[in-house]
């Protein structure tokens, strides 16, 4: 859906969770870094990518999965079950600390909501400052805009756009090249006003002032 450049400071993170099919997954760049949060790794060769590192509790993947790993060579960071973070904040944490500027993370959507809701906080973690995020869970896409941030995505025109404010309202929200377009206007948090939109050429932008938006696109049903 979204067109994507080649970085060889891209890294690709798989969560585990439900099936993926990779047509909807869209193309990959080469060159990556690519972390699975344990049983992420089942995505890998969905994808025809080979894992660097695996890292989580561990708690959903077969043992001898994982010795396999070890064989190939695959960096394995193993937390405790009793943690307070999701294997997707470990795994994206870790991507930061290798120095990635790009991350592009991947699931299949769906299983439970408290992690789905959790990976929409992750996004916005501090490490991830200055990051170019990017989440495909399915055929769906989603990026995070913080305060005093513009992003700029690249998609199909007609596509579905929302613009969902996290964690409050958002301010001072000005958009481009969307059917309704936003002019130093407020998301209510409270309200789907930022819903069901379209994107009228292949790029369009969205400028946040104060708080944060997730953009989430989607191909026309």
């Amino acid at each position: 859906m979204t067109t994507v450049a080649a970085n060889t400071e891209t890294a690709i993170v798989l969560l585990g969770g439900e099936p993926i099919n990779a047509q909807a997954i869209g193309d990959l760049p080469a060159n990556c870094t690519v972390i699975a949060a344990d049983s992420g790794v089942q995505l890998a060769p969905v994808l025809g990518l080979d894992i660097s590192v695996v890292i989580g509790d561990m708690d959903s993947i077969e043992a001898t999965a994982l010795e396999a790993l070890k064989a190939l060579g695959t960096t394995v960071v193993q937390h405790a079950v009793d943690k307070n973070e999701s294997d997707a904040e470990l795994a994206l944490h870790y991507a930061a600390s290798l120095g990635a500027t790009r991350l592009i993370v991947i699931g299949g959507g769906g299983g439970r909501l408290d992690h789905q809701l959790a990976l929409f906080a992750v996004m916005f973690l501090d490490s991830l400052q200055g990051t170019q995020l990017e989440v495909r869970l399915g055929s769906s896409r989603a990026y995070p805009v913080r305060a005093g941030e513009t992003v700029t995505i690249s998609c199909p025109t007609g596509d579905v756009i929302g613009l969902i404010p996290f964690g409050g309202d958002a301010h001072g929200v000005t958009t481009s090249n969307l059917h309704w377009p936003l002019h130093d206007e407020s998301l209510i948090a409270a309200a789907s006003r930022g819903i069901s939109n379209r994107a009228m050429s292949d790029e369009f932008s969205v400028t946040v002032t104060t708080g944060r938006l997730i953009i989430t696109v989607d191909a026309p049903a």
